[in-house]
């Protein structure tokens, strides 16, 4: 069996990890690689003959991402709820804390990108030299796939930095520059490539009493403060929390975990922060808005680019048809009494990327009596999924990644929904043939759904039967 994890011992007892998981391109969280790195953390440990250690990686393309995405949309496959989530997880998080409470100092030599568990590795080091080139950044992306960071990132970082500091790279994503990663206290050192492992293995042998990490030690205060009466709190908690919810309106849930995660698990001992960071994981992992993001927007859409190299292949067929739809529904809404301004905000909080009234439409009188803005937003995302369905049924479309690809990258479809056909997953098949015969009731036949969709609705035939990656 191909080993990820090489480990050799040196002439002065510093253990060199150099990092190469088998068949794949990037370094990635797997099983295997999991259980290499807590057996070479034992080894760091228990041997005698081994001072500290400096971890490295083997691959030309970086040190470290996070998980495979496509490892995590086949969760989804599992049935899995959160529960299942958070104990998929547990072993990296315990590879971690293992490693930071190793008792002998552990240096990491970042020789490229190091995102996501890549960083998170890097954060549970007691020293991190990275390589001082721009084509190195490191950071903490995974609000980007609807997740929060589950390696120990919402509570090493904060614990590091500050809170001050670390909310807004975890809630942005932000890939961060070797300079300015310095700057905000992200590594220790930068060195050029070719003494970049020497330099962390001169502070391994320099600092043989570092084995532990601050948080560990009795008395730790986090940076600046945490929790309610922390100087910055206001700012962080409160008008981060307002900004969170005005920008996503509710449709996203990886901000405001993150949030949770931060502001309760940082006023606990790092074990007790490190259990909060994982129940906050759990429902977003379960959840279909990851795996939406996940599996239309990054492995899908990779898919698709590099099986066309770019995506100019979207059907202009099926997304002016449901363009044209999207703008005759604004007008249906204006004769009945919606008010332009209702309507464009029940767009914009749905995540759609335009509003569907034209410039020249103009308002009727509008009606005393005014709709929600969230059922005005259900009724547009639901029309549009529907004639989504009706292309895929008429042929219009060859599978169902063309329906969710075209329409969240040419339309503006919402990104959370994961495309048309993902948004009727989403609300369950059932759910939505239920919620269009209602539209059809109020407002007529265009919102009837088919009788294949009535058929796949009541066997359950999901569009993406095993989280199909194209």
């Amino acid at each position: 069996m191909p080993s990820h994890i090489r480990f050799e011992v040196d002439a002065d007892g510093v253990a060199l990890l150099t990092l190469d998981v088998p068949e794949r391109p990037m370094n990635v969280f797997t099983p295997g690689f999991t259980a290499e790195l807590r057996e070479a953390v034992v080894q760091i440990a228990q041997r005698a003959d081994v001072r500290g250690a400096v971890i490295t990686s083997g691959k030309a393309s970086g040190f470290m991402a996070g998980a495979d995405l496509k490892d995590l949309v086949g969760f989804h496959a599992t049935g899995g709820g959160a529960a299942e989530a958070i104990e998929a997880i547990a072993p990296g998080g315990r590879a971690l804390r293992e490693l930071e409470r190793c008792g002998k100092p552990v240096a990491v030599a970042i020789n490229g990108v190091a995102l996501g568990g890549g960083f998170e590795l890097a954060l549970a080091c007691h020293h991190r030299v990275l390589l001082d080139e721009a084509r190195a950044v490191v950071g903490l992306p995974e609000v980007t796939v609807g997740l929060l960071p589950v390696g120990g990132g919402t509570q090493r970082l904060p614990r590091l930095i500050g809170i001050a500091r670390a909310l807004p790279l975890l809630l942005s994503g932000q890939h961060v520059a070797p300079a300015e990663a310095l700057a905000l206290g992200m590594v220790d050192a930068l060195a050029p490539a070719d003494q970049l492992v020497q330099v962390a293995r001169r502070w391994v042998l320099d600092h043989p009493e570092a084995g532990q990490q601050p948080w560990d030690v009795k008395g730790f205060q986090v940076p600046g403060g945490a929790g309610a009466l922390a100087p910055h709190a206001g700012a962080s908690f409160g008008a981060t929390l307002a900004q969170v919810r005005r920008d996503t309106h509710d449709q996203l849930p990886a901000p405001l975990a993150i949030l949770s995660a931060v502001y309760e698990g940082t006023q606990l001992p790092m074990d007790a922060g490190l259990a909060v960071e994982a129940q906050c994981f759990g429902p977003l992992l379960a959840g279909p808005v990851a795996r939406n993001l996940m599996r239309t927007l990054f492995v899908n859409r990779g898919a698709a680019l590099r099986r066309k190299g770019d995506l100019s292949a979207v059907n202009a067929a099926y997304v002016e048809r449901l363009r044209q739809l999207y703008r005759s529904e604004g007008t249906a809404l204006l004769s009945e009494g919606v008010s332009p301004a209702l309507i464009a905000n029940a767009a914009r909080q749905a995540g759609l990327g335009e509003s569907p009234l034209t410039a020249e439409a103009t308002a009727t009188q509008a009606a005393t009596s005014q709709p929600d803005a969230r059922a005005v937003g259900e009724r547009l995302l639901s029309l549009l999924a529907l004639e989504a369905a009706r292309c895929l049924e008429e042929g219009v479309l060859k599978q169902p990644v063309e329906a969710d690809l075209g329409a969240v990258l040419a339309l503006g479809y919402p990104d959370w929904t994961g495309g048309t056909l993902s948004y009727i997953e989403t609300v369950g098949l059932a759910a939505f043939v239920a919620r269009c015969d209602a539209l059809a009731q109020r407002h007529g036949e265009r919102f009837k759904p088919t009788a294949a969709l009535r058929q796949r609705a009541q066997s359950n035939t999901l569009f993406y039967p095993v989280e199909q990656a194209a």
